[in-house]
């Protein structure tokens, strides 16, 4: 349990740094990256209006489970 939590928390540093890095090395980037994240925060917005914060929350979980699951196409 212990180990899970530690490498979530690991996972989500490892993102912000890296992207972080990312942003500086190319600054063009950033109004990419400052529209992803108001489309994320509109969609975040209108399911949570439309199914409510409970189960927006869980289908953000089964969205994080289905992509981490995955394996992509066999060879």
């Amino acid at each position: 349990m212990f180990r899970a939590l530690f490498g979530v928390i690991f996972g989500i540093f490892f993102i912000v740094i890296t992207g972080s890095i990312i942003l500086e090395a190319f600054p063009q980037l950033q109004p990419l990256w400052e529209e992803f994240k108001n489309i994320v925060v509109s969609l975040y917005e209108s399911s949570t209006v439309k199914y409510g914060t409970v189960v927006t929350v869980l289908i953000i979980i089964g969205l994080v489970i289905l992509f981490g699951t995955s394996r992509g196409a066999k060879r």
